[in-house]
């Protein structure tokens, strides 16, 4: 199958994944409610939480710089902004696309090889997530009497559900195992002239993956990766004081949010498109918040930071290619 036509496929594919799960959500909201919901709030927290989510952004930026650097792969602090801000611009468009989007502009504006950038993006995929599941289990710990009857009563439930529609699951299995066997044919024959080239790549991105001990400033290091998720943290609860249906929720039902916000952005769909809303809204309901309310309060949370990501994401992706472009020419003349 052609390459092109399969990525289109599943393009196309995700889109309605996630149009489906977002007009779930929304259907039974009309647009009068949520303008009337959206009439209450104070966007003042708002910008505010843009205004956040600008230093996460650099912070993310600066701790992979660092990562680069360790190895002798220069890269300008604002070239590396601008690749994390392309990269997200990508992710939402595509899932996954970014980090691939983000390592090319690295390679394209400081000639660092793509599987080496790779390997340090993973680096700090695999720290983010310990930093993650710490966070989460330090908010399950300080709310286990709210989260505990929750949390059984979701396990029982999809126990049920596996009881009742396991013949589901086996269907979906056989499905995927068709799919993979079908993929594995297709591809057989080109793989047969690239494994030299996989097994390059493959060392290649250990390398980027151990750029951590190397890190030449592990105090920054760690300080830009302790700050970035304190800054996560700020700009999603900020927001809350936002609605006078949310002002007063505290900060361990911020760091709730955080939590299911996290991982319904890690959700295979744009920018965490659907599952973020379904998450956030979810776990409001344990605070009190009903769950129209918590949909349209996931709404304006999702939407401020996503026309973030836009408008500074499309910003550097003109910014990225003029400079590099004046670059050049000055290269040219300097011949």
């Amino acid at each position: 199958m052609n390459q092109q036509l399969l990525k289109a496929i599943k393009f196309i594919i995700i889109l309605l994944i996630t149009g489906g799960i977002l007009w779930y959500l929304f259907k039974n909201l009309s647009i009068e409610q949520i303008k009337e919901a959206l009439a209450t709030y104070d966007y003042s927290w708002i910008l505010f939480s843009i205004f956040l989510s600008f230093f996460s952004h650099f912070l993310r930026a600066w701790r992979w710089k660092l990562l680069l650097d360790s190895s002798g792969n220069k890269i300008t602090l604002y070239n590396s902004y601008f690749a994390v801000m392309i990269g997200y611009l990508a992710n939402s468009l595509f899932p996954r696309l970014g980090e691939v989007t983000r390592c090319g502009i690295a390679n394209r504006t400081h000639g660092i090889s793509v599987p080496y950038s790779l390997g340090t993006v993973v680096t700090e995929r695999i720290i983010d997530l310990i930093l993650l599941l710490l966070i989460t289990a330090a908010t399950f710990l300080l709310q286990f009497n709210l989260l505990e009857p929750h949390w059984k009563a979701g396990l029982a439930s999809f126990e049920t559900i596996v009881a009742e529609k396991w013949w589901v699951g086996l269907v979906l299995i056989g499905l995927a195992i068709g799919l993979f066997l079908y993929l594995r044919k297709q591809k057989k024959k080109e793989q047969k002239g690239i494994l030299g080239k996989i097994n390059e790549l493959i060392i290649q991105g250990i390398e980027g993956v151990k750029s951590v001990k190397k890190v030449k400033n592990p105090v920054g290091f760690w300080a830009a990766t302790l700050g970035i998720w304190l800054l996560y943290f700020l700009m999603l609860y900020v927001i809350t004081f936002a609605s006078p249906l949310t002002k007063d929720l505290g900060v361990l039902a911020g760091l709730s949010i955080l939590v299911v916000g996290s991982f319904g952005m890690a959700a295979p769909t744009p920018s965490g498109f659907g599952a973020f809303h379904a998450f956030v809204a979810g776990v409001l309901v344990l605070y009190g918040i009903k769950e129209d309310d918590g949909k349209i309060f996931a709404l304006v949370l999702h939407t401020s930071q996503y026309i973030t990501i836009l408008v500074f994401g499309s910003i550097s992706l003109i910014l990225v290619n003029v400079m590099n472009k004046s670059q050049k020419w000055k290269e040219q003349q300097a011949k």
